[in-house]
């Protein structure tokens, strides 16, 4: 006999096992050391070019971070997670971006800037750090903020100083 039935068991410990996680949240520049070495291991000339999560919180950090870099000489790409206090890395990839990132606000910062201009979500916010505008004469490095609602709420937040680039509400029908 049983003195829990299996189900619980299941939730219970996956339940526990959560409770780390989420104490484990971090910013986006946490991780960096890491996932640089992970992407340095996979090849020498790695660079990286995009960071993103889709769950990150009102602070800014998140549990789990996407980190995109890209091997000229390979011409690869690999994608290194850092979740939790662990780096994963998965190798060869379909190459998307492709320009490095250089040096950026942290993705608190970047939600601070968005709060000033009206962002109000404590969770669930989808950042993502990459160059946009590279077919123009001013490409930019800038955080893209997102929040879905009622309607999708997004911030282009400047990677460099936190000054905002662009507000926008697309209204769900």
């Amino acid at each position: 006999m049983q003195l829990f039935p299996r189900r619980w068991a299941w939730a219970t410990m996956l339940a526990l096992i959560a409770i780390p996680l989420a104490q484990a949240a971090s910013t986006a520049r946490v991780a960096l050391k890491e996932v640089n070495a992970a992407a340095q291991k996979w090849q020498p000339d790695a660079v990286l070019t995009h960071v993103s999560t889709l769950s990150a919180k009102a602070d800014g950090k998140a549990n789990s971070w996407l980190y995109n870099f890209y091997s000229v000489k390979a011409r690869k790409s690999a994608i290194v997670t850092a979740r939790d206090i662990r780096v994963e890395i998965e190798p060869d990839v379909r190459t998307t971006s492709v320009d490095p990132i250089g040096e950026f606000i942290d993705s608190d910062k970047a939600l601070e800037a968005a709060r000033k201009h009206g962002l109000k979500a404590n969770d669930s916010i989808a950042m993502g750090l990459t160059l946009m505008g590279k077919a123009t004469s001013q490409p930019r490095m800038l955080w893209s903020i997102s929040v879905m609602g009622e309607s999708i709420l997004s911030w282009s937040i400047d990677s460099k100083d936190g000054s905002l680039l662009h507000k926008g509400d697309v209204k769900l029908k």
